[in-house]
């Protein structure tokens, strides 16, 4: 708290430190401002700093600037005012379709922590251009839009699943994973994996909402990409540490895939199914005897 008195000079320090040739400086200095805005009492005036510097900047400034936007918005989003935040998911989202991948990586990212402090009706504006991005012929555009579906499914969650769009969305994840763009299928399935991860936390169960969730990310498990199957099994392995009774509800879609993947020729993808098999199989008699799973445990090696 004893900085507050020296705010303004240290905010304006590391606005000016963003512009600096040395990336180091430029990425100290956008962490700082995001952890030093928490405190400010007058964030507007510094997020529309930023936009306006984000507007006139190099690849460098630029990827700066938006770590720094990021940071502000994450700890101190609550203090921005509607107009301010207007603006920001108006620059913003004509971002997520940049040429940069790093550019659309970042704009997704607070496009998604932004999505917070939305009203619905902006909310699912926002949803609706993601569902039309989806189908674009540019690929940074299709993969700036899955992006941030999947930024949203992280810090917002509840309100996509609620939203008149959210059928729209589940049609644009499906959609791709069938991408020939691996990329696309790579975030796809990351973000299939938060969803199922908020469905189940909320409501475990619901089983039948969820299978078929869980069936596309066990199809993700035969993608040709090592960093697909690889993601698909991170994602199985977070929803069964967090409720495993949830695995083993769909042990006869999951098991057979995974066996596979324990055999699969790239070692990553290997030690992702043996991690994803610790937490999804427990060690426990009752579920081995189960005739529905006898036989995959068998293919495990069990």
């Amino acid at each position: 708290m004893t900085l507050r008195p020296f705010l303004p000079q240290l905010q304006t320090t590391f606005i000016k430190c963003l512009q600096d040739s040395t990336r180091t400086v430029r990425t100290s200095s956008a962490f700082a401002l995001g952890k030093l805005s928490a405190l400010s009492t007058r964030v507007d005036p510094l997020v529309s700093d930023l936009l306006s510097s984000l507007q006139a900047s190099d690849a460098g400034v630029r990827e700066a600037i938006l770590t720094a936007l990021k940071g502000v918005l994450k700890h101190a989003g609550k203090s921005v005012s509607d107009p301010v935040r207007v603006r920001v998911f108006s620059q913003l989202k004509d971002l997520i379709h940049h040429d940069e991948d790093q550019v659309r990586i970042s704009a997704a990212s607070i496009l998604g922590i932004t999505s917070q402090y939305m009203e619905e009706p902006q909310l699912d504006d926002l949803l609706e251009l993601l569902s039309s991005l989806a189908s674009s012929p540019s690929w940074e555009s299709r993969h700036g839009s899955v992006l941030s579906i999947s930024s949203l499914l992280r810090h917002n969650p509840s309100s996509v699943v609620t939203s008149r769009m959210f059928p729209s969305i589940m049609h644009c994840l499906k959609d791709a994973l069938k991408d020939e763009k691996f990329p696309l299928r790579e975030t796809s399935t990351k973000a299939l994996g938060r969803l199922i991860l908020h469905q189940i936390q909320s409501d475990p169960s619901e089983t039948t909402a969820n299978v078929d969730i869980i069936s596309t990310i066990v199809s993700s498990l035969h993608d040709d990409s090592s960093e697909v199957r690889r993601r698909g099994l991170s994602a199985l392995k977070a929803v069964a540490k967090a409720s495993p009774p949830s695995i083993m509800v769909h042990i006869s879609i999951i098991g057979p895939a995974l066996a596979e993947c324990l055999k699969d020729s790239s070692t990553p993808v290997r030690l992702a199914a043996e991690r994803c098999a610790v937490h999804a199989f427990p060690d426990d008699k009752r579920y081995r005897q189960r005739s529905s799973c006898s036989k995959i445990y068998h293919r495990l090696g069990c």
